[in-house]
């Protein structure tokens, strides 16, 4: 699935996102069309997919234990980045540029971000945090992360990822209503 992904990015960023055929991608990747949509679902997920957040959810239910749900969320991402910054940092990047450059690419991320956000307010719900706090707090959590890599990518990498994501936390730390 990473060689047929590599391609498909490889042939978006030279040719354009609406360019590309899901076939052309095939093709490169030497692979059925029908595998492509098995495997991805849609020609947005291929730029999309990552086997990520098993990792995250896992790493933010293992310190919920012990932590707030943002500082679970914080300390979660970071400790995963570290095993994402290892092997595919560069394709991280060229995916999460890709995706900010083609508005077909964004509204699928955008979406990807909501079930993010249901996700950890499920999680946090289950700590016995009540609804509406599990979805306010998994709703700030998602924003955090989405300026990060929001700054991440039009920075071109140049600061970790990891970096940006402890400054939003911090900001949000910080932040109080006094005036």
């Amino acid at each position: 699935m990473m060689a047929a992904q590599q391609s498909a990015i490889a042939l978006f960023e030279r040719d354009g996102f609406d360019s590309v055929t899901v076939e052309q991608v095939a093709e490169a990747a030497d692979v059925a069309p029908v595998s492509l949509y098995r495997w991805f679902g849609t020609k947005e997920g291929l730029v999309l997919w990552d086997d990520y957040d098993p990792g995250i959810f896992a790493a933010v239910v293992a310190r919920l234990a012990s932590r707030g749900p943002l500082a679970a969320v914080r300390d979660a991402l970071v400790a995963e980045l570290d095993h994402v910054y290892d092997t595919d940092r560069q394709l991280v990047l060229r995916r999460t540029q890709l995706i900010h450059r083609e508005p077909a690419l964004l509204d699928a991320a955008t979406a990807d971000l909501r079930n993010l956000r249901e996700a950890f307010a499920g999680l946090f719900h289950g700590t016995g945090v009540d609804h509406a706090t599990a979805a306010t707090l998994a709703g700030v959590a998602v924003a955090v992360l989405q300026v990060a890599v929001d700054q991440w990518q039009a920075h071109d990498g140049r600061r970790d990822l990891a970096d940006w994501i402890l400054d939003g936390f911090d900001a949000v730390r910080k932040a109080t209503w006094a005036t």
